[in-house]
């Protein structure tokens, strides 16, 4: 794996919800960290098809299951900002939940790039949730940037979420 800064990530509780915050260190460029977040073809292999326009203003839709119109696993939002290629902030909307904002934020340094992704204003329970299933994504993400097989969701998710239950010890 790469050289990660917060490989399992922090949840901290906020008067507006619980904050989801991961800070990981990918071995690329912040262009080619930015294009696995915003270019359709490489999100699909680490998160889900993604549709829509990653600009301000736009609109998207990120097929976490079945790729088809309204499964019960798309996520779907609006592009608050998108700062080519240091900062990305959307909604998030997912079915059966409030919707909550996600951001990510982009750093090089000598031959590195940190990528901060914070999930803000979830509820408790979800937060847990939300914990095992971004540290399942970025884990795909660095075996995309590693040039590895990307493990499956069903392979990783079960081991991640394991961490983000009450009373995990950390």
């Amino acid at each position: 794996m790469s050289d990660s800064t917060d490989v399992r990530g922090v949840l901290t509780a906020t008067p507006a919800g619980t904050t989801v915050r991961f800070e990981r260190r990918y071995a690329t460029d912040v262009d080619d960290l930015w294009t696995c977040l915003t270019e359709p073809a490489r999100v699909a292999r680490w998160l889900g098809p993604l549709l829509g326009e990653l600009r301000v203003g736009g609109r998207f839709e990120v097929r976490m299951g079945d790729d088809v119109d309204d499964s019960p696993q798309n996520a779907t939002g609006d592009v608050l900002l998108c700062d080519r290629p240091h900062r990305l902030d959307v909604t998030w909307s997912f079915p059966g939940e409030p919707v909550t904002r996600l951001s990510a934020t982009l750093t090089g340094d000598a031959g590195a790039t940190v990528l901060v992704l914070e999930h803000h204003d979830l509820e408790d329970r979800a937060a847990r949730g939300y914990g095992g299933g971004w540290h399942t994504c970025l884990d795909r993400l660095d075996d995309l940037l590693a040039g590895r097989d990307v493990r499956s969701w069903d392979e990783l998710f079960g081991e991640r979420q394991s961490l983000y239950r009450e009373g995990a010890a950390g």
